[in-house]
């Protein structure tokens, strides 16, 4: 059979391939081929990614550009071809333009090896004062590696500045930068307390990483300046930088501002001691401060009361006395832990003072602050009894975990019998299933918390249990979730929740 023909050239083609080639046609024939071969071949270079020499060449020329889109591109670029082009940007930085070196030293600041922290300690040396304060807070980022290296300053000041060539105002730089350092080490100390499931508590003993080892000349010190900063909102002053208006943290953080200031009149309250006497001049001028606030608030809400919860702007001067009044308690309990002979009449005054409020827009809270303030200053007994006052607000959880607490701690009480102190163990444990119940996860909190240290310390008070009854409920690897039942647990916690209360109550 005759083979078809797959594909038939139209009759005008076939025609025009009979016809004979022009003289020269062969030779444009094959230039023609050759340009479009040459065309090809650039069009495929172009589109070839370019070598990481050119993409470096490339971001440093648009460091210099007036456009600060292209600079931060530019950055970017160099930020994402780190660590390869680390000696690059280390051998711009000294020649470099006031703007490119800016940029060079933020690409240096994600480095973080050793070779940039040195490079960027020599430049601070001999750099611009605004460039200096740049390189100052950008190594105090990362204190460990940039202590590692001024230890070699500290080791042979006239070597090291004389390598870096450097002007008269190099040691205060350098000793600004000693400071900086040591306080965002002792900031990371101070926010690794913040409990990771929520609202930070307190408990005795909660910042004791804040008073430093012998090794760490004047460390509590800081230590206290720093917590005293940041619970009265103060600047630090830092040695050859000028320092004024809020406190600011070295790194950046995502804590609320409320609960950073009750955490650092906590670690305060640890830290300070009666012969210091300017931090406890600044609380106590800071509570008379707040008494006055208070009153004023109290006047705001009697004008803006119309009768109507709702109302927007009552609502408004209820959250600021209500904020003024949890500042006032956690400042007047940080001075009781330092001086409590001085301060126990004044806590006795203010809960007197709440307790008495007869106000009808009261504000809800007013058990829970007498529960927290006597928690804290150690009356237990009453504490309990508020907590229960205050169980209708917040968190049932955090409530019943708080009233654990406060039996575990009433356990400690001197000339107690062993029965008696049995008694307050059990009904911490029982405080504690409730708690859990009501939605309590946070394991490592527990083991943490001091004022639960009786009930982990008795063998017999179920603390145990409590523990793997969270984790079965939490579905944590190593527990089985068919071990224990749960059912006995809380009707015997009910059972004993009906005798606990009228107990505490009386």
């Amino acid at each position: 059979m005759p083979r078809k023909d797959v594909c038939r050239l139209p009759d005008a083609t076939q025609r025009a391939r009979r016809l004979p080639l022009p003289r020269g046609g062969l030779v444009c024939f094959v230039a023609a081929c050759l340009l479009g071969a040459g065309l090809l071949a650039r069009t495929g270079a172009a589109d070839a990614p370019p070598d990481q020499a050119t993409r470096v060449d490339v971001a440093l020329r648009h460091l210099g550009s007036p456009l600060l889109a292209e600079r931060l591109g530019a950055v970017r670029a160099l930020v994402d071809l780190l660590p390869g082009v680390r000696g690059r940007v280390i051998e711009a930085l000294p020649g470099a333009s006031w703007t490119m070196q800016m940029h060079l030293i933020e690409v240096l600041a994600h480095d973080r090896s050793d070779d940039s922290v040195q490079a960027l300690l020599e430049h601070l040396t001999r750099a611009e004062a605004t460039q200096a304060v740049l390189i100052q807070n950008t190594l105090a980022r990362d204190p460990q590696a940039a202590s590692r290296l001024l230890a070699a300053w500290r080791a042979n000041p006239e070597a090291f500045l004389l390598r870096a060539g450097t002007t008269g105002l190099a040691p205060r730089r350098l000793a600004s930068l000693v400071q900086l350092c040591r306080r965002a080490e002792i900031e990371a100390r101070f926010l690794s307390r913040k409990s990771k499931s929520g609202s930070t508590g307190y408990y005795e003993g909660q910042y004791d990483l804040l008073q430093g080892t012998g090794l760490e000349k004047d460390f509590r010190e800081h230590a206290l300046a720093i917590a005293a900063g940041i619970a009265l909102d103060e600047a630090i002053p830092t040695a050859g930088v000028y320092t004024s208006g809020v406190y600011r943290f070295v790194r950046t953080h995502h804590v609320d501002t409320w609960e950073l200031k009750s955490m650092a009149l906590h670690a305060v309250g640890e830290l300070c001691t009666k012969a210091d006497k300017a931090v406890i001049l600044r609380l106590e001028e800071r509570l008379v401060e707040l008494v006055g606030e208070r009153a004023q608030l109290l006047e705001r809400m009697h004008e803006r009361w119309t009768g109507r919860w709702a109302s927007k702007p009552f609502q408004d001067a209820l959250m600021e006395w209500d904020d003024a009044l949890a500042e006032y308690l956690d400042h007047l309990a940080c001075l009781h832990q330092i001086e409590p002979e001085r301060y126990g009449p004044f806590v006795r005054r203010f809960v007197t003072e709440l307790k008495g409020f007869r106000d009808p827009f009261a504000p809800l809270a007013r058990w829970s602050y007498i529960a927290a303030l006597l928690i804290r200053v150690g009356y237990y007994d009453e504490a309990i009894t508020a907590f229960q006052y205050a169980m209708g607000r917040g968190s049932k959880a955090i409530g019943y975990y708080n009233m654990a607490c406060a039996a575990s701690g009433a356990s400690k009480t001197v000339g107690l019998s062993e029965r008696q102190k049995t008694r307050y163990l059990n009904d911490a444990v029982m405080y504690l299933n409730f708690a859990v119940e009501g939605g309590w996860s946070d394991i490592e909190w527990m083991n943490e918390d001091r004022d639960l240290a009786p009930v982990r310390k008795h063998r017999a008070s179920g603390y145990a249990r409590v523990i793997e009854r969270i984790k079965r409920e939490l579905h944590i690897p190593g527990i089985d979730p068919d071990e224990a039942p749960k059912k006995p647990a809380k009707k015997q916690a009910r059972d004993g929740a009906s005798k606990a209360v009228p107990k505490k109550g009386g």
